[in-house]
């Protein structure tokens, strides 16, 4: 049985198949597919990995499995995660995915929320955090795909340094989305200074 036929067994029935199906059309055959227990006890989070996606030298990963829950703040649809950087590591989707599986629950995931680790994110870079912000890979409305229970959209992390929250907390968030500095698929990029 391969991995993703194992997945879809653990979640709930057609959403699954159609959020696959949306991938498949949307970043064609995944690489690889990862999946983490989620800390809150519910379903599995899978995160499926695009090698050379958008652009060569890149990598991508986008979670299934945070939708299934429900929170009062989604109210235009339930969030899936997006990572894409200048790297060929696999750290980055598996962090995103520990990411998920660890807040799944405990935070929102909307616009504007930012989630520290203790160290770095992956063995390349310095940055400890992730700021959650709308997806830039692809046309606004190819970000969403209507499930047979609900609405997923695509959400994404923007990797950022613990030290750069008072400045996002300065600047808003389109203020530091726009600084100049933020080089936002850059792995080795350096703290914003303002």
């Amino acid at each position: 049985m391969a991995l993703g036929d194992a997945l879809l067994s653990t979640m709930p029935g057609s959403n699954a198949e159609l959020f696959l199906e949306y991938l498949d059309n949307t970043f064609g055959k995944e690489d690889q597919i990862l999946s983490e227990q989620a800390e809150d006890g519910g379903p599995k989070i899978a995160m499926f990995v695009y090698r050379e996606c958008p652009e060569p030298g890149m990598v991508t990963g986008v979670t299934f499995g945070l939708s299934h829950r429900a929170h009062p703040d989604w109210k235009f649809g339930r969030p899936e995660m997006v990572i894409s950087m200048e790297s060929e590591s696999l750290d980055w989707p598996s962090a995103a995915l520990g990411l998920t599986a660890y807040f799944a629950g405990k935070k929102r995931f909307c616009y504007g929320d930012v989630f520290t680790v203790d160290g770095t994110l992956t063995s390349e870079t310095e940055m400890d955090g992730v700021l959650i912000f709308a997806q830039s890979l692809l046309d606004p409305e190819a970000a969403t795909v209507q499930l047979r229970d609900y609405r997923a959209t695509l959400y994404q992390y923007y990797p950022i340094h613990s030290a750069e929250i008072p400045i996002y907390e300065k600047l808003g968030l389109e203020g530091f989305w726009n600084h100049p500095e933020f080089g936002m698929y850059d792995p080795k990029r350096k703290p914003i200074k303002e």
